[in-house]
């Protein structure tokens, strides 16, 4: 975590935010499920789904952007070896 950049700590930390939300969403609608079966709990459902898939689509931004800051710096490097050389 040392070398880590305050925009990556934030990504991490909203991520780990939704999961630990979603797990306590479904252990709260199995609980409910079992209490009491005939209790609609589709929407609460619909609405975890949708959480876990806004939360693919901000790990999958983050992935993509470490990857071209990564590239980026190493096109960097390797110009400046060209210009050395």
């Amino acid at each position: 975590m040392k070398g880590r950049t305050t925009g990556e700590l934030l990504v991490l930390l909203i991520g780990g935010t939704i999961c630990v939300s979603v797990l306590i969403s479904l252990i709260v609608i199995a609980i409910v499920e079992i209490l009491d079966p005939t209790t609609d709990t589709t929407q609460g459902i619909a609405l975890v789904s949708d959480t876990i898939n806004t939360l693919i689509g901000l790990l999958a931004g983050f992935i993509a952007g470490r990857t071209d800051a990564r590239r980026t710096e190493l096109e960097g490097l390797v110009e400046r070896k060209v210009e050395d050389a």
